[in-house]
C-alpha cells in the first residue's frame, strides 16, 4: 500500500483517529488526508518537481509529505536550524523554487523560492488518483552534515515503503501504538518515525523539537506507550519529563548512536516496558540491524544484533587477526546516492553500498558492526562533528580549539576551549550564527590561556584535566 492510500484507508475507517498531535493541535487522519488532498491539487498546478518542506511542526510535516506524493512530486526536507546563507545555498543547489513553510519569512527577502503557506481547512472534493511509478524520487533528506555543507539523499518511494513493511513488526509499530518522537522533525529518525507511525495507522506525538515543556503538555492530553529517539534524549527523560508520562511506555526504539548499557537499565525499569530495541541504520541505507537490548549486556562500542529481513553485507579490505572488514549493505531499502551536486557518490561493490563502518558476521547470522571513531557528539538529538566548529573558528583567526558536550545542572551544553587572543565577543555571536546551524552554535566559548599538561609534558585534553587552569574569560552565546 502506498503512502496516500495508507492515509485514505484510515481516513475511512477510523476518520476521528488522532494522526499527528503536536502544539498546533491535534489532527486526525481524516483531517491529514483532506489537508493533503487540497495541497497535492496546488501542488499539481505547479511545473516543479523538487518541493521544498521548511518547518519544525510534525503536522505540517505530515500533510506536506503525504501531499507531495499524491501529487507525484519530490519533497525536499529543509532544517529550520540552517542559517540563512546555508538555507539560501541549499535553495539554489537543489532547485527548489516552491517551499511549504509555516516560517515564510526565511524566503520572503531572498527571492529564491516562494512560501507555500498551508491552509488549516480541509477538500475532499472529487480527485483522480493516478498510481505514480515508485522508483520515482520521493525524497530528499539531508544530513546534519561531517562538514558545513549537507549532503542531501535522493530516496525512491520503493525504497522507504520497503522499510516500512520490513520494520514495522520487528520496531513495534502498529495501530496501538502512540508514539512519541522527541527529537527534530526534520532530520531522519523524526521524520521517518512519523511517516512510519501515520502509515501503520498510530498515532504519533511530537514537539518538531528537543522542547520538554511543549512534550509534557502533549503528553498530558494522551498516553504514549512507545518512544522513538536517540539515546542522548532518551537518557534525559526521566529527569525532563513527569513521572506519570512514562508510566504507560511499552516500547522503547533506540538508534543513531550507541545505547549505553547503564541507560538500558534505567529503561528496563520503567513500570510497563516490554522491550528495547536498538537498530542500527542511516539516512543513507534507513534500517541495517536490529537488537533487542536487555539487562546482562555490557558496553563495548560495537552493535551486535540481526539484519532485517532482505538485507545482506559482505566485507572488504578483512583483516585475517579480527575478521572484521569494511562493510557494504546490499539491500531494498538504500537510497539511490548523494545529489551530486552536494557530495560525491556513495561508495559501490555492484548492488551494495558501503557504511564505512568495519563489522564482522559471526556463522549463526549475529552481525557486529565497529561504530567508527569520528569524533561524532550528539546533543539533543543532533549530531556535530567538532570538525565543523573548528573550521569555522579558523576562518575567525581561532585556531586552536576544542569541543565537548559538557553537563551544567542536569542540561548538556557545547562547550569550546580555545587559546585565542581577545574577540569581540558581539560579532563572534553575530558571525557564528550566520556560519553554523543554531544547534551548532557553542554555548559557550571558554578562552585560556594555556592547556593543562600531563605528568609527560604533553597537552592534555581541557575536560579530562585533573586541574583546570583558571580561564582568563568566557564568552557565552546562547
Amino acid at each position: 500500500m502506498g503512502f496516500w492510500q495508507a492515509v485514505a484507508s484510515r481516513a475511512q475507517s477510523c476518520p476521528n483517529k488522532s494522526a499527528v498531535i503536536a502544539p498546533s493541535g491535534n489532527l486526525t487522519f481524516s483531517q491529514l488526508a483532506g489537508r493533503a488532498h487540497r495541497l497535492a491539487r496546488t501542488l499539481k498546478s505547479h511545473e516543479q518537481q523538487r518541493i521544498g518542506m521548511l518547518t519544525r511542526d510534525p503536522s505540517t510535516m505530515a500533510v506536506g509529505f503525504h501531499a507531495t506524493s499524491l501529487a507525484g512530486k519530490t519533497l525536499v526536507v529543509l532544517d529550520p536550524s540552517w542559517p540563512q546563507a546555508l538555507l539560501d545555498s541549499m535553495l539554489g543547489t537543489l532547485a527548489c523554487k516552491l517551499v511549504i513553510t509555516d516560517c515564510p519569512n526565511r524566503l520572503g527577502e531572498t527571492g529564491l523560492a516562494d512560501p507555500l503557506v498551508l491552509s488549516p481547512e480541509s477538500d475532499c472534493s472529487p480527485w483522480e488518483l493516478h498510481e505514480h511509478e515508485n522508483e520515482r524520487e520521493l525524497l530528499i533528506i539531508c544530513t546534519s552534515g561531517s562538514t558545513a555543507r549537507p549532503k542531501a539523499i535522493s530516496r525512491t518511494a520503493d525504497s522507504w515503503l520497503a522499510s516500512l513493511a520490513a520494520g514495522a513488526e520487528i520496531l513495534m509499530a502498529t495501530e496501538e501504538a502512540v508514539t512519541l518522537s522527541p527529537g527534530p522533525v526534520s532530520h531522519g529518525l523524526g521524520l521517518y518515525s512519523l511517516i512510519e507511525s501515520i502509515h501503520t495507522g498510530g498515532t504519533f506525538i511530537g514537539a518538531g523539537h528537543w522542547r520538554p515543556e511543549a512534550i509534557n503538555s502533549l503528553l498530558s492530553q494522551v498516553a504514549c506507550n512507545r518512544i522513538v529517539s536517540v539515546p542522548t534524549i532518551l537518557g534525559r527523560l526521566p529527569t525532563h519529563l513527569e513521572p506519570q508520562h512514562l508510566s504507560n511506555i511499552r516500547w522503547v526504539i533506540s538508534g543513531g548512536e550507541t545505547l549505553p548499557a547503564q541507560l538500558v537499565s534505567r529503561l528496563h525499569a520503567l513500570p510497563a516496558l516490554e522491550s528495547c530495541i536498538e537498530y542500527f541504520g542511516s539516512s543513507e541505507h534507513s534500517l541495517i540491524a536490529y537488537a533487542h537490548r536487555g539487562t546482562t549486556a555490557k558496553d563495548t562500542g560495537c552493535f551486535s544484533g540481526r539484519l532485517f529481513p532482505g538485507v545482506s553485507v559482505h566485507f572488504h579490505d578483512v583483516d585475517p587477526k579480527t575478521g572484521s572488514g569494511a562493510a557494504y549493505i546490499d539491500s531494498p531499502y538504500n537510497a539511490n546516492g548523494y545529489d551530486p551536486a552536494t557530495a560525491p557518490p556513495i561508495a559501490q561493490c555492484g548492488n551494495s553500498t558501503g557504511i564505512l563502518d568495519r563489522g564482522m558476521q559471526s556463522h549463526d547470522g549475529t552481525i557486529t558492526f565497529m561504530r567508527r571513531d569520528d569524533g561524532m557528539l550528539n546533543l539533543n538529538g543532533n549530531n556535530i562533528h567538532p570538525s565543523e566548529i573548528i573550521d569555522v573558528l579558523a576562518t575567525l583567526n581561532i585556531l586552536d580549539a576544542k569541543v565537548q558536550v559538557e553537563q551544567e545542572k542536569g542540561h548538556s551544553r557545547l562547550i569550546v576551549h580555545v587559546l585565542s587572543p581577545a574577540v569581540d565577543s558581539e560579532y563572534l555571536q553575530k558571525r557564528l550564527f550566520e556560519l553554523l546551524p543554531a544547534f551548532k552554535v557553542p554555548h559557550e566559548i571558554i578562552v585560556h590561556k594555556a592547556w593543562p599538561l600531563t605528568f609527560s609534558g604533553k597537552s592534555s585534553a581541557i575536560w579530562t584535566a585533573d586541574a583546570t587552569p583558571e580561564p582568563l574569560t568566557r564568552i557565552r552565546l546562547r
